[in-house]
C-alpha cells in the first residue's frame, strides 16, 4: 500500500473517532449511533480492517461488520485501481514502402520510406522519374 492510501485511511479513521466522541458527548442515552457515523467507521474500516477499526473506535466489530458488508464493496471498488491500457507510440507499426523502377537504359530509381511520408511516395518517385522538379 502506497504512503498517501495510509495517510488517507488514518485520516478517515482519526476523523471518525472525534465524530464519534463529539457525538457520544451530546447524545441522550439509548440513542442508536446515526448512519453518517457508521458510514464514517466503515470507510475506515476498509483501509484498517473490522477488527483494528472498532477497537479503535470504540464500536461493538459484529455492528459494524454488518455496516461494512452493506455499505463496504461501493467503497473498496471506488478505492481500487482499475487497469487502463494505453498504446505506446513506439509499439505502433510504422508505415513503411519501398519505390523501385529501372527504365530501357538501366538506370534505377530506389526509394525507402518509413512514416507518415509512404503515401507520398508514389507521387513523389513519378516526379523523380520523369525528371520534373
Amino acid at each position: 500500500m502506497d504512503r498517501r492510501a495510509i495517510r488517507t485511511g488514518a485520516g478517515e479513521l482519526a476523523e471518525a473517532k472525534r465524530a464519534l466522541g463529539q457525538w457520544r458527548q451530546s447524545r441522550e442515552r439509548g440513542r442508536q449511533i446515526p448512519e453518517p457515523l457508521w458510514r464514517m467507521a466503515v470507510k475506515a474500516a476498509v483501509h484498517h480492517g473490522v477488527q483494528a477499526t472498532a477497537r479503535h473506535l470504540g464500536l461493538n466489530s459484529t455492528r459494524l461488520k454488518q455496516w461494512v458488508q452493506r455499505l463496504g464493496s461501493a467503497w473498496a471498488e471506488e478505492d481500487q485501481a482499475h487497469f487502463v491500457e494505453l498504446p505506446w507510440a513506439g509499439m505502433a507499426a510504422v508505415a513503411e514502402c519501398l519505390v523501385e523502377a529501372e527504365d530501357e537504359a538501366g538506370r534505377k530509381l530506389r526509394i525507402h520510406l518509413k512514416g507518415p511520408a509512404t503515401s507520398q511516395a508514389v507521387s513523389l518517385s513519378r516526379m523523380l522519374w520523369r525528371g520534373e522538379g
